[in-house]
């Protein structure tokens, strides 16, 4: 596979250490303001901020609240980081890529019919995007997501299945993030091997970190319950996508945390180009 790095300007010079051919900038709203002077021999990434001043991004929100953008803010706001993203890719080299998160948050459980309302509107929200001239990957959500000190339920992009349609919809691929899939089988009593092969020609870029219970997400390998000698042989079938390592704070210390993970998965069986 092809190694990516999690980056933000302040610890780039470290990441570049890795030596490696994806850059995967992790955005927030102030990076809309952000300059490079220099020149890359890398693909770029840039993970769109989910939230902004405050209030989170949902691209099938139901309606703006206190806490969360309305649909057509939200839509706003990504299309201003696609064209960040076109703007900073005369520094790279190749076609740029977007992850996004859809949201489809909620503080307490919704019913059926504003889950599938939500659902419903993800492929005409997404329409309404410019994405000719980036890869636009949208990412599966975990069960539980934590913001501004409190859990928030997931609703949409949670099953392969829904993603796979999604994909057929829009021909589109994803981000697939394989914590916040291992988090959602948890709750589901399901296998997270079934949903990878339902996806995997589907998706363009990993994230990969170990991931415990319902929202234990960003753990060091063998920190889980990930099954990795079940997930690397597969993995290792898709030797032309890039990946990224999410372990939490693993930038810190000149990437620590991101050079165990990456020691024990290549020891482990993971190819990595």
């Amino acid at each position: 596979m092809i190694l990516g790095m999690k980056v933000r300007k302040q610890d780039l010079e470290d990441m570049l250490l890795f030596e490696p051919k994806i850059l995967e900038f992790h955005f927030s709203d102030s990076d809309l303001k952000l300059e490079l002077d220099q020149k890359f021999d890398q693909r770029l990434i840039v993970h769109c901020y989910e939230y902004f001043d405050r209030k989170l991004l949902d691209i099938v929100s139901l309606g703006e609240t206190n806490q969360i953008h309305s649909q057509e803010k939200t839509i706003e706001l990504i299309q201003q980081a696609i064209d960040k993203t076109v703007l900073l890719n005369k520094n790279f080299k190749g076609e740029p890529s977007i992850i996004v998160h859809p949201g489809g948050y909620s503080l307490t459980e919704i019913d059926d019919e504003k889950r599938n309302k939500m659902r419903s509107s993800m492929v005409t929200a997404v329409e309404k995007l410019d994405t000719n001239k980036v890869n636009f990957l949208m990412e599966n959500m975990p069960p539980y997501a934590w913001f501004f000190g409190g859990r928030w339920h997931s609703n949409v992009f949670l099953d392969a299945n829904d993603m796979n349609q999604y994909c057929k919809d829009l021909n589109l691929k994803v981000c697939y993030d394989l914590c916040h899939a291992q988090l959602y089988c948890n709750t589901k009593q399901m296998s997270l091997i079934d949903q990878l092969k339902i996806i995997e020609n589907k998706v363009d870029h990993f994230h990969i970190s170990d991931a415990d219970g319902v929202d234990g997400e960003g753990l060091q390998y063998g920190e889980g319950s990930m099954e990795f000698e079940k997930i690397i042989p597969i993995l290792n079938t898709h030797k032309d996508k890039g990946f990224a390592i999410e372990v939490w704070k693993g930038h810190e210390n000149k990437g620590k945390g991101f050079r165990e993970f990456l020691q024990k998965v290549t020891e482990a069986g993971l190819i990595v180009n």
